[in-house]
């Protein structure tokens, strides 16, 4: 009686577990909030997931399927092999138009672009929804609100911020500042930091504004480690360079980046 009872209790937890749906052949991420989504419930393992970017922190350790370029890096080949299979793709113009070629192709848009962390994890749950089952997306939007309010408890009070996409070299900067989009437009709107006055999500710097701005600016560089999975922060009095898996990737992959940021600020 008792090894039937314990047979069946694994028998009902694993009936009743996260998974794709059945119906669904093949899925492919090429859209990094869904592959951390994918990633927090458990699918990273599934057989159904065929491939990922490389650019998405996931070691080779962890997932045995394929490794994709991301973006319109994507080969004429690899994207046969999508034929009969769920495609999530990061918003792009050219990649809708690549693959509005492909009726056997089902491509799924995922737009992150100038909305918040706890945003893009609402649009990962109705997006992601119809292709799932027994998966609880709302819990993963439960568990980001308590990083954000964990993180809010870090900032220190009254910062000015600037954000680079790059690493900074010396005094040589990177070209494109992260200003009204992610965890930048977040962190902005709780009013736990300032930084460059822009209403654009990311804008060309100038100088001559730079040199408006306080002195105890603190600059920070980010680079996104991808599948690497490396995690380095440097800091030279106002200029911070960090090395985050998943830092440039919309939603709980830049609030991760973040605590690990002013944890160690």
């Amino acid at each position: 009686m008792i090894i039937f009872l314990a047979s069946l209790i694994f028998f009902s937890s694993h009936s009743f577990a996260c998974a794709f749906n059945k119906n669904i052949k093949s899925v492919y991420s090429l859209s990094g909030p869904v592959t951390l989504a994918l990633k927090d419930l458990g699918l990273i393992k599934s057989k159904t997931l065929k491939g990922v970017s490389i650019f998405h922190p996931v070691s080779k350790t962890e997932f045995g399927g394929k490794f994709l370029p991301g973006g319109v890096f994507l080969s004429h080949n690899a994207i046969k092999d999508f034929k009969g299979s769920v495609v999530f793709y990061d918003e792009s113009r050219e990649l809708t138009r690549i693959f509005s070629r492909y009726e056997d192709i089902k491509a799924i848009e995922i737009k992150s672009r100038s909305i918040t962390p706890l945003e893009v994890m609402a649009k990962l749950e109705s997006d992601l929804a119809p292709y799932l089952s027994r998966c609880d997306l709302f819990g993963l939007s439960k568990k980001l609100k308590q990083r954000q309010e964990y993180l809010k408890a870090l900032v220190p009070k009254n910062m000015t911020l600037l954000f680079f996409l790059g690493l900074i070299q010396g005094e040589k900067y990177p070209d494109l500042l992260m200003v009204n989009d992610g965890i930048v437009k977040w962190l902005v709107q709780e009013k736990l930091i300032n930084t460059y006055p822009s209403e654009l999500p990311y804008v060309n710097w100038s100088a001559k504004i730079m040199q408006t701005m306080s002195g105890d600016a603190v600059k920070v560089g980010l680079k996104d480690s991808g599948n690497s999975l490396e995690t380095k922060m440097n800091r030279n009095g106002n200029v911070v360079n960090l090395t985050y898996p998943g830092s440039l990737i919309p939603g709980s992959g830049q609030v991760e980046a973040m605590i690990y940021l002013f944890n160690n600020f």
